[in-house]
């Protein structure tokens, strides 16, 4: 008789658990969907006080974030990498970032922006705008999409072009480069297409989502998946 009224009572916790479990998922699942893929560069930061601050250039903070939990940024002078998270509705948070460490100019919002990176704990995006929020009421920190992917809606006639990449195996891999600073890369390659956000190298331009890796060495490409290289030395075709 007892157990008998004991089962539910032991299965309400374990369906509770379960249950938040499910929303956490899901919450996860829905930041992926809004944020994996896509790229920001900074508007204004509006502090706790009201206090506004705007970068003197918005082409030199951005923000990338992959799919695959990676995030790239550029803080002015530097260039870093590092992890996001959502455990939650609207909820953000970033790992620690490698980042360069070159010196930047007076007046530069690198050393409050490093200062806050760990701070971010909610994202909100409105009116294709991007709004951080750090913790405790910290400020707020706007992003819009950066100019390309603003001209691009506007104006299609200003895509850049494709670059076609032949293989010593036959195979051809075509690029894209997305201005400001080549910040990312579309690549289509093996009947796949990817958009990969630019990340450190100590030589070329490398670009990657955590899985797939693009590198670019003046007029030769290589490509990597899950760190074995799949082909290399493919030369760029001179245009016809």
């Amino acid at each position: 008789m007892n157990s008998i009224w004991f089962k539910p009572l032991l299965l309400a916790p374990l369906l509770v658990a379960f249950a938040c479990s499910t929303r956490s998922q899901t919450s996860t699942q829905d930041a992926a969907a809004q944020l994996g893929g896509t790229s920001w560069q900074l508007v204004k930061f509006q502090g706790g006080d009201g206090k506004i601050q705007t970068p003197d250039d918005r082409e030199k903070y951005t923000i990338s974030f992959g799919a695959d939990g990676s995030v790239s940024a550029r803080i002015d002078c530097n260039r870093g990498r590092g992890t996001w998270k959502s455990q939650g509705p609207n909820q953000l948070e970033f790992g620690p970032m490698a980042l360069t460490r070159a010196m930047c100019s007076p007046g530069s919002l690198h050393d409050q922006i490093v200062k806050n990176w760990n701070f971010v704990r909610s994202y909100l995006m409105k009116d294709d705008h991007l709004f951080l929020s750090l913790m405790a009421d910290g400020g707020i920190y706007e992003f819009e999409p950066p100019a390309d992917a603003k001209s691009e809606s506007t104006n299609a006639d200003k895509e850049q072009k494709w670059l076609n990449f032949r293989c010593p195996d036959g195979q051809t891999v075509m690029a894209q480069f997305h201005l400001p600073q080549d910040q990312l890369v579309d690549v289509r390659f093996a009947g796949r297409e990817l958009r990969l956000p630019h990340v450190i190298s100590g030589s070329g331009a490398r670009y990657s989502d955590g899985k797939t890796t693009f590198w670019n060495k003046g007029r030769s490409v290589l490509m990597e998946v899950d760190d074995k290289i799949v082909v290399q030395d493919c030369m760029l075709e001179a245009e016809p």
